[in-house]
């Protein structure tokens, strides 16, 4: 199945979105979220955000997340976005479950959260209503799949 990574897009649309959806559209829709903190797994150390999302990819099972909220996170360099959105569903596209990672850029090289959760297109619902979600088996996850030093201050995100 071929799909693509629309991370530059949502990098260049979301957040002028999510600064002006009051205006836009009368209501807050969540183009974007801070990051929750407890799902920080730490940093690929002097790595590139390329380079890690190649490491991704080339897992079996690993999409990229062109419909989650965009996160951020205001940190000692101030506000920050994702440069990366990736999920892991083990037993494929429509797997329950899945495992989702997000890339920062980082003072060290690439910071990474994660989470464990329902997969949006299985139980859309259930999803986004944060039901199952759980940030430890996500951040273990992140640090068996990636060489992740877990020290690293997450307040060191940096814009990109």
């Amino acid at each position: 199945m071929i799909w693509p990574d629309l991370i530059t897009t949502r990098r260049i649309v979301l957040p002028p979105l999510e600064r002006n959806e009051r205006r836009l559209f009368g209501r807050d829709i969540m183009f974007s979220k801070a990051l929750q903190t407890r799902g920080w797994a730490g940093v690929v150390q002097g790595a590139d955000p390329d380079d890690v999302r190649e490491q991704l990819l080339d897992i079996d099972n690993v999409y990229p997340v062109n419909t989650a909220t965009m996160k951020y996170h205001e940190g000692n360099h101030g506000r920050a976005y994702e440069c990366g959105s990736y999920a892991l569903r083990p037993d494929g596209f429509l797997d329950e479950y899945q495992f989702h990672f997000r890339l920062w850029g980082h003072v060290d090289g690439v910071g990474i959260s994660a989470h464990y959760e329902l997969n949006p297109w299985r139980r859309p619902r259930d999803h986004y209503a944060g039901v199952d979600w759980q940030p430890q088996p996500g951040v273990a996850k992140a640090r068996d799949l990636l060489d992740i030093d877990p020290a690293a201050s997450v307040d060191d995100i940096r814009p990109q």
